[in-house]
């Protein structure tokens, strides 16, 4: 074949064929399959590029089938929550049915007696009309012996001495013999401290350092520091001040302060300063040698508010007048005047002039200063005029005896019928000879201390004077008229009469109790009523114990609609009769229960709920049966809600019987959602079955399902918008994927798909030109044979 040699028109129309028999293969490729990237050969950028969206688009799609799963177990879910919904509407219908039913329970009831009230008016009383005897006021024999009387301090009082600070001047120091000054250098001092040597201040070490590079700050110095840095420091320390003049140093502590100056070395002695404690000076408490007047200085002790000549007391009659010898003064004559020397006259002189005028004492106290005035037996005190706020007891000042003058004290319950001095017998006292007579019977007296014994007389009681008191007579004269309640105020014995007959009284011994003879018409019994009485009733079926109090005051009780306002937090009701009797019920809520303990004084003995006790609630078989076929019903309820919630599953996921949910939205797992389920047993939503014989059996227990029950609804409906929210968030993510996938898909297909209408136009094209390369290669190669014919 080497041997064989074409021409160049040959050879040329034959290569030509070759590259159209390529091209035409590629188009017939690309039309066959509809790209124009089949492999990485025609494109490797677009061909990978498409592969990989492509990839991506098929990972995602395969998330579409978890992400359409999830939707569907939320639709499951929300199902399963529109139905619990409805069932627990269903148990709310025969909740709510229990609640019209009859009332199961006869219930429990509390009548009181009949009062006459109104439900207008539920304190219309009757007052009892009273007949008394009321004798006159009787002394026992027992004279008081003392007196008490009154004081008050005024209010506490310095005097007006200065203020000083403790304050300490040292030596004259010289340098080459002229005094120093602050300015002068610590170590030129002859003597100079030296390196750790200490200047104390109240307690604070100043130390002396080296100079140039030694220590510096409040309580270091060095040696070649001035004197006036020095004292800079020490009347930082004092609390006051340190300076110095004419070659002498002074130190002084706060206002009314000490200074404790110490060192060691020539820490102080450098300085002409010597080691002590050097005292300030205050006001201190008056004392009776208090000065009345005086001019402040550091060792005067007249008052702060000095008296001066214009000053006067008032004590009670007595004026308490001054004047000054010194000044050249002298006493005036006033009538009812004491006059008092400014000169000489301190506290302790103006508080006995005071007690010559009132009868009174007086007293200072050492710590404070306050003057304190005490009354006489005979008189009280009042104190006026200008100087009385000078001793710190006011503008004014009073004080009244707190006991009256001793006299024999009123008889009471406790005075013993016999005479015997020193005791509390009556001033007239008791024989054995005396008697009492109370309507048709006597109280009689014997003395078992002089030997006498109790008598026998028919219709009589005996008392023994040895031991018998007021009270004791008493107590038999009620027994016998029937009376209350006699009793010895003030002195004065009052009898009261009964209500079942008139009290006739006679005897020798009535006169020695204050009282006399006669007869009184009977009492008339009261209509206790309820004004002012009080009603307590323990807390019933889980209410709010009642405390009433009856009356027409703030917050009192006084009409029926009142009442049942004061009753209704404790779960009863009441009502009133014609006669004013009133009932107190349960309500129907708490129709299980029995009435709490009734008390209050409106028990007490003649109070209408004396003796009042609550009868116990009954059952109602008819109305019973029926509450417990509700019960029933409501348990069937609540079974349906329990395998309702476990039939909310799609493929195995039940997002109603606690599984969760865990959705993955991209190709990298790093866009997830995770739902929580819950747990919507009945238990899950606070309910239980009912148990019969206890529950619906009155309102309060029905009540508290149904409470139940719309605690249950809102959670159904809050945990229904918490699903929603997620089955929203997972569509609009199914439809991103689905749209995603598409765009990925389209991008590939823009990279790889051939376009037909051009392929096609190329395939024609190339056939025609293939055919015209056939052609022409033909004649070239009939050209050649020519030359060779010629040849032959």
């Amino acid at each position: 074949m080497s041997g064989i040699v074409l021409s160049s028109s040959v050879r040329q129309n034959l290569l030509s064929l070759q590259s159209t028999a390529d091209l035409l293969a590629t188009t017939q490729s690309r039309l066959s399959t509809g790209k124009k990237v089949n492999s990485a050969l025609d494109n490797p950028t677009n061909f990978f590029t498409a592969a990989a969206l492509d990839n991506r688009a098929s990972d995602i799609n395969n998330l579409l089938d978890g992400i359409g799963n999830g939707v569907q177990v939320l639709q499951a879910a929300n199902t399963g929550i529109t139905s619990l919904q409805k069932l627990v509407d269903s148990a709310k219908s025969i909740a709510n049915q229990a609640l019209q039913a009859t009332t199961g329970y006869t219930k429990s009831a509390a009548t009181s007696a009949a009062s006459g009230a109104t439900a207008a008016n539920l304190l219309g009383t009757t007052a009892q009309i009273t007949s008394s005897v009321t004798g006159s006021s009787v002394l026992n024999n027992v004279t008081q012996t003392f007196f008490a009387t009154a004081g008050a301090a005024g209010t506490a009082l310095n005097n007006n001495r200065t203020t000083t600070a403790g304050t300490t001047t040292g030596s004259t120091v010289q340098v080459g013999g002229v005094d120093i000054t602050g300015a002068e250098l610590i170590n030129t001092l002859t003597g100079a401290p030296g390196v750790g040597d200490t200047l104390k201040v109240n307690g604070t070490d100043i130390t002396f350092t080296t100079a140039t590079t030694g220590q510096q700050d409040a309580t270091h110095v060095r040696l070649d520091d001035t004197i006036n840095s020095l004292l800079t420091k020490v009347g930082a320390l004092s609390g006051g001040s340190a300076s110095i003049g004419s070659g002498q140093i002074t130190v002084s502590g706060a206002s009314g302060a000490s200074v404790t100056l110490a060192g060691t070395g020539a820490g102080l002695s450098a300085f002409g300063l010597t080691a002590n404690t050097y005292n300030g000076t205050s006001p201190a408490a008056i004392t009776a040698n208090t000065k009345l007047a005086g001019v402040a200085n550091s060792t005067s002790d007249s008052l702060t508010s000095a008296f001066t000549t214009a000053d006067t007391i008032v004590a009670n009659n007595t004026t308490i007048r001054f004047y000054d010898s010194g000044a050249g003064g002298s006493a005036g004559t006033a009538a009812n005047s004491v006059y008092l020397d400014l000169a000489t006259a301190n506290v302790g002189s103006l508080t006995s002039a005071i007690n010559t005028a009132t009868g009174g004492t007086s007293a200072i106290d050492a710590v404070t200063g306050a003057i304190t005035l005490t009354t006489g037996t005979t008189a009280d005190i009042s104190l006026s005029g200008t100087g009385v706020a000078k001793i710190g007891l006011g503008a004014t000042y009073s004080q009244t005896r707190t006991s009256a003058p001793a006299v024999a004290a009123p008889i009471d319950g406790s005075t013993k019928l016999k005479s015997n001095v020193g005791t509390n017998s009556l001033s007239t006292a008791f024989a054995t000879t005396d008697t009492i007579t109370v309507n048709t019977k006597t109280i009689a007296f014997y003395d078992s201390g002089a030997g006498g014994s109790a008598g026998t007389a028919a219709n009589t009681t005996y008392l023994d004077l040895a031991t018998a008191t007021v009270a004791d007579v008493l107590s038999q004269i009620d027994a016998y008229s029937g009376g209350t309640g006699s009793a010895v105020a003030g002195g004065k014995t009052t009898l009261n009469a009964g209500t079942t007959a008139a009290l006739t009284i006679g005897g020798t011994g009535l006169a020695k109790l204050g009282l006399s003879a006669g007869t009184t018409p009977a009492s008339t019994p009261a209509n206790p009523g309820l004004s002012g009485q009080t009603l307590t009733i323990g807390s019933t079926g889980g209410g709010i114990a009642t405390n009433i109090t009856f009356g027409t005051g703030s917050g009192q009780v006084s009409t029926l609609n009142d009442l049942n306002n004061a009753l209704a937090a404790n779960n009863l009701q009441a009502s009133i009769n014609s006669s004013g009797a009133i009932t107190l019920t349960t309500t129907n809520d708490a129709a299980s229960y029995n009435i709490g303990l009734i008390g209050g004084t409106s028990t007490n003995a003649g109070g209408i709920f004396a003796g009042v006790s609550a009868s116990i609630a009954i059952a109602d078989p008819n109305s019973q049966a029926t509450r417990a076929g509700l019960v029933a019903q409501y348990n069937q309820v609540i079974d349906q809600i329990k395998t309702t919630a476990q039939d909310s599953s799609f493929n195995g996921v039940n997002l109603l019987n606690g599984d969760s949910l865990s959705l993955t939205f991209n190709e990298t797992g790093s866009s997830k959602l995770k739902i929580t389920g819950v747990s919507f047993d009945p238990a899950g939503l606070g309910l239980s079955a009912l148990t019969t014989g206890k529950d619906f059996i009155d309102n309060a227990a029905t009540n508290k399902v149904l409470t139940s029950l719309t605690n249950a609804s809102s959670t159904l409906r809050s945990q229904a918008s918490a699903f929603g929210s997620n089955l929203s968030i997972v569509q609009i993510r199914q439809d991103f994927s689905k749209n995603l996938i598409n765009v990925l898909q389209t991008g590939s297909s823009n990279l790889t798909l051939a376009d037909t209408n051009e392929e096609a136009a190329n395939s024609q094209a190339l056939s025609t030109r293939q055919s015209i390369a056939v052609s022409a290669l033909a004649l070239a190669n009939q050209s050649q044979q020519s030359v060779l014919q010629l040849l032959r």
